[in-house]
């Protein structure tokens, strides 16, 4: 499931805006980039935190600004879309999904009425099970460096109600596994520690691929009638390169396979020099177990390829400083002298240009949405033209859609196809 259009009409009372997302073929596995751009004043900023209410079921920000009707439609099931009720004020907000209607209260989280908190807690439920593939994320640049603050529909206090018959009964909040919690923002070192941790368990989370796994490959070949045949020194070239690349990979402690390089290549060695039955049925053997190591390292060359990619990224960018992948903090920082910095010790420009960069480098696979609000806040002109390709590379893998809002046309110099204009 993806996200395939949003739109708003009567936004601050004259603004009708909207913006379809690009939707990439099955086999395409780039990012997709969208780049919203206008005026002062145009909603560009709005928009981005209406698609946040909408993925998430916060309409906070529906209570407070001027709006006719706003839905967002996806690839897979119905639209979302929520309607202003109002005569001479705001009276209700009505929210659609599929068949399921829900209206809510015009001055705080929670149902219109007291009787329709279990139509609403039923649309919850619904709507995150429908869209549990789509993950979200809104950066607000502004903001990076505070806490995230959670709003009224994510952390509601519990509230006492009289039934008709008497009975008191606290009504809890509604449980929101898309709501921001109240907590510190984790460090971006901690969050490349993650994925680097999480990408050997499952690269699947992280990586598009065409590569059939290992497997399916292994049933094709027995139902085939083309005998498999293993030479030797092939088999010496592959499990030679597979050693090689795990010497490399081992610096972002990706935990190579336990296999014995020398004892593997002087058992090749005797066979070469070998005929007949058992001589085949031997390099089948060993063919096939090259096939898994190959398969296996396959997956951690993957996410070695994208972590060096990040390095070579921001080495474009930093002057004076080198930011490195760790295997036991997630990132170092290290100055032209060899002093170790913290994360808060950067510039705001350079801490901005990291926190963007690690969320591209943690992105997960299709399904995964990064909004961000003018990326190009405290960035010098020459990183703000460079930034969005410089973003797009180091989620190499993956298929994430890059959402931007900005007011910097230098910003989409190079993606001049992906701008839309909001009038």
């Amino acid at each position: 499931m993806q996200l395939k259009q949003f739109s708003v009409k009567g936004l601050f009372g004259s603004h009708n805006h909207t913006i379809p997302f690009a939707v990439p073929e099955d086999e395409d596995a780039r990012p997709s980039v969208v780049i919203v751009h206008g005026r002062n004043g145009v909603g560009k900023t709005t928009a981005l935190r209406m698609l946040d209410g909408l993925i998430r079921l916060d309409f906070n920000l529906f209570r407070t600004i001027p709006f006719s009707s706003c839905s967002l439609s996806f690839t897979i099931g119905p639209a979302i879309s929520v309607r202003s009720v109002k005569k001479k004020t705001l009276e209700a907000l009505e929210v659609t999904f599929g068949k399921t209607v829900v209206k809510l209260n015009p001055e705080h989280s929670g149902p219109l009425t007291e009787k329709d908190w279990p139509s609403v807690e039923s649309f919850r439920e619904k709507f995150f099970a429908a869209t549990k593939a789509v993950t979200f994320e809104f950066i607000d640049t502004e903001r990076l460096s505070q806490l995230q603050k959670p709003d009224d529909s994510s952390e509601e206090a519990i509230r006492v109600i009289v039934t008709p018959d008497g009975r008191r009964v606290e009504r809890r909040p509604l449980h929101n596994p898309k709501a921001r919690q109240v907590r510190l923002e984790p460090s971006l070192s901690s969050r490349v520690a993650r994925f680097i941790r999480e990408a050997q368990v499952n690269y699947r989370t992280f990586f598009s691929t065409t590569e059939p796994d290992l497997f399916p490959r292994i049933i094709e070949r027995l139902t085939s009638k083309e005998k498999q045949v293993f030479a030797p020194a092939n088999l010496r070239s592959r499990l030679t390169k597979i050693r090689d690349q795990d010497e490399k990979t081992e610096r972002f402690g990706l935990e190579p396979d336990h296999w014995d390089y020398s004892q593997l290549i002087a058992q090749l060695s005797l066979l070469a020099k070998g005929r007949g039955v058992a001589r085949e049925q031997a390099l089948t053997v060993l063919g096939s177990y090259v096939e898994l190591l190959e398969s296996r390292a396959a997956e951690r060359a993957l996410v070695a390829d994208r972590l060096l990619t990040f390095e070579y990224l921001i080495s474009e960018f930093m002057t004076g400083k080198e930011i490195r992948v760790n295997t036991e903090s997630g990132l170092e920082i290290v100055t032209k002298n060899g002093e170790q910095l913290r994360e808060n010790q950067l510039s705001s420009g350079e801490y901005h240009l990291l926190f963007l960069m690690v969320a591209a480098l943690v992105t997960k696979r299709r399904g995964t949405v990064i909004a961000i609000d003018e990326p190009e806040m405290s960035m010098h002109i020459a990183w703000q033209r460079k930034l969005i390709p410089a973003l797009v590379k180091c989620a190499s893998g993956a298929e994430p859609l890059f959402i931007f809002a900005t007011h910097s046309p230098d910003i989409a110099a190079s993606l001049p196809d992906a701008m839309i204009e909001l009038h």
